[in-house]
């Protein structure tokens, strides 16, 4: 590597940083995670190739956040909306992990917001928003000496337009895509030219090239575009740089492609599938590439916090003596009595975090060799935990030691998951010895019911990357699901049915009680089988080491492709100043083929050698 590289600083703009316990960051779903998670572990694994990695997050300051633990700077970063122009406030703090976070005020813009609404439901004051803000990012990059630039998600995928092609001519920009379903599809207002215009951007330059998707912006489509033209990298989830499994995979293929696979599988025509790209067919063009997201060495049974006495009695002070962590006064008292962290050569304490999880969930101590299968996380249709509600009456007359423990509840106004917690809460009410539903979340719980259950259920209809199926995996908590994006990781030591028709709901909850019913057979028939299963879950590698180096190397990958662009740039240069009178003979011959005949080093003379003759007839 170049002596002038030995010192890399990155900007990581995200809409979500996680670090909720701080007070000053929000977590909704994974991006909150990966993005708290990811920076410290870039700098070590820089480190590890003698790089000094410095990487600044910049974030809006939800309004919810307590700025007087921020620190002001000295910069107004002027931003445009529908002609009105106005002030940005920049705000940062150092956490104690040694991250810095940029965060960008205004009132107008971010006062409505706060930790459980960050992101609008009216998709033109959303467009409005990410437009403000990236802005305001955009001009802080450009003040701020940055060698590279990495992107999460569509929210920030317009800052690109705004640093402009001189800038992006010397510093590469990366763009990951945590979740292809959400877009940034926004309804024109006044025609595509504008809609841009709105938003303080050229549309007559920029619309058809970039953002035209069905008389809609298409602000994910703009980016990947954008960050491709410019030598950068698009990268997903879960599976490996050449795309060849995990969400990295599916997000290649085309509504044809999937139908088929649908039809092979259950033999006869699907009613409906779901396609990941959502049709945006650019992601069947494009290369992206897989970069499998790690998870904290805390998530590991040996260390997870939660299942550590002092943290617990921390977390009961704050609550205050009237609020118990959990409700059984026999699993109250134990939890906050010594540590019960265990790792696979002390499972008989998680055999102990099983009974505390039944006395917590059922109020009895367990009887015979009760199995308990767990559900934990939001009833969305993304989730598909509804079907859960599907499998659970069959399951208990399958197995008569068969328990049910599901954590989990729908956003307001979600009518189909408040139709599940109706459904969970029947089966409750019907089952009140067998099934146990909360539609509360409570982390501490949460945990106890990960580390102290048998089988995890993730039916999920995509997953991008998954994180529960690590968080279960590392407990000793075996996860039964389906076999998409990134669950595929846990392939070996979980259960995993296909299905792919989302129309044949009976058909898929067939496909889903097959694999509890294994799931069963082997617990009770080979436990040594599935105490291998479990070994085997807690010893996955689910480390960063790996991920955040193939980060660091995708950032010297885009330096030197600035590098190997400018030396293309140079060879076009030189060859068109050598064709001297020739120069319009050649350009009338010189066609290049087109699509997959195409290459672009053909087109990109082509475009000189046009806007030499432009330039010559003005």
């Amino acid at each position: 590597m170049p002596k002038t590289n030995k010192q890399l600083r990155v900007a990581m703009p995200a809409w979500e940083i996680g670090r909720v316990a701080s007070g000053l960051g929000v977590k909704i779903g994974g991006l909150g995670v990966i993005v708290e998670e990811l920076p410290p572990e870039l700098v070590k694994a820089a480190a590890r190739q003698n790089l000094d990695l410095e990487v600044e997050t910049l974030t809006p300051c939800f309004a919810h956040y307590d700025k007087t633990q921020l620190t002001q700077l000295n910069l107004r970063l002027p931003v445009t909306v529908e002609g009105h122009t106005f002030d940005f406030e920049v705000y940062q703090h150092i956490f104690p992990d040694g991250q810095k976070v940029v965060y960008f005020w205004d009132e107008w813009q971010l006062n409505w917001t706060n930790a459980d609404a960050i992101y609008p439901s009216d998709p033109h004051m959303a467009l409005k928003l990410y437009a403000a803000v990236s802005q305001a990012m955009a001009g802080y990059i450009k003040q701020g000496n940055f060698n590279s630039i990495h992107l999460h998600d569509y929210h920030v995928g317009l800052i690109p337009f705004y640093l402009g092609d001189d800038y992006l001519h010397d510093v590469p920009v990366h763009f990951t895509i945590h979740n292809a379903t959400y877009q940034g599809i926004t309804p024109l207002l006044g025609g595509g030219y504008n809609s841009l215009y709105r938003i303080n951007l050229p549309g007559e330059k920029l619309f058809h090239k970039y953002f035209d998707f069905f008389d809609n912006l298409n602000l994910m489509k703009a980016c990947m575009l954008k960050v491709t033209e410019t030598g950068g990298k698009i990268t997903t989830v879960s599976g490996d740089l050449a795309g060849t499994w995990g969400y990295a995979a599916e997000l290649r293929e085309s509504h044809h492609v999937v139908w088929h696979r649908a039809y092979a599988q259950k033999g006869s025509p699907p009613g409906k599938v779901f396609v990941p790209n959502r049709h945006l067919d650019l992601f069947e063009k494009l290369p992206v590439a897989g970069i499998t997201n790690g998870m904290s060495s805390r998530n590991r049974a040996e260390n997870l916090p939660e299942l550590q006495a002092k943290t617990l009695r921390q977390m009961q002070s704050r609550r205050g003596r009237s609020n118990p962590l959990f409700k059984n006064v026999t699993t109250q008292a134990e939890m906050i009595a010594r540590d019960h962290t265990f790792d696979a050569n002390t499972l008989s304490v998680k055999a102990e975090l099983k009974r505390l999880l039944h006395l917590e969930t059922f109020g009895a101590e367990p009887k015979w060799d009760p199995i308990l299968i767990t559900a934990v996380g939001r009833l969305v249709e993304q989730k598909n935990l509804g079907l859960v509600a599907d499998i659970i009456e069959r399951t208990l007359v399958y197995d008569s030691g068969t328990k049910f423990i599901i954590l989990a509840s729908a956003p307001a106004g979600d009518g189909g998951g408040k139709a599940s917690e109706a459904d969970f809460a029947r089966l409750a009410h019907l089952y009140p010895n067998r099934v146990y539903f909360n539609p509360t979340f409570d982390l501490p719980l949460s945990k106890l019911v990960l580390a102290g259950g048998d089988f995890c259920l993730i039916p999920s209809r995509f997953e991008p990357c998954g994180l529960v199926d690590y968080e279960a995996s590392l407990l000793g908590n075996i996860v039964i699901g389906r076999a998409t994006g990134g669950l595929t990781k846990v392939r070996h030591c979980a259960y995993l049915y296909e299905w792919l028709d989302i129309s044949d709901r009976p058909g898929e909850a067939n496909a889903f009680f097959g694999q509890i019913k294994a799931a069963i057979d082997t617990y009770r028939h080979n436990p040594d089988q599935h105490g291998d299963l479990i070994r085997t879950a807690m010893a996955i590698d689910a480390s960063w080491d790996a991920s955040a180096q193939q980060y660091v190397d995708m950032y010297r990958y885009g330096l030197l492709m600035k590098k190997w662009l400018a030396e293309r740039r140079g060879l076009i240069e030189k060859f068109t100043a050598w064709l001297k009178k020739d120069r319009e003979m050649f350009a009338g011959f010189f066609i290049p083929a087109q699509q997959e005949y195409g290459d672009r080093l053909d087109w990109d003379l082509k475009e000189t050698l046009e806007n030499r003759e432009e330039n010559q007839i003005k």
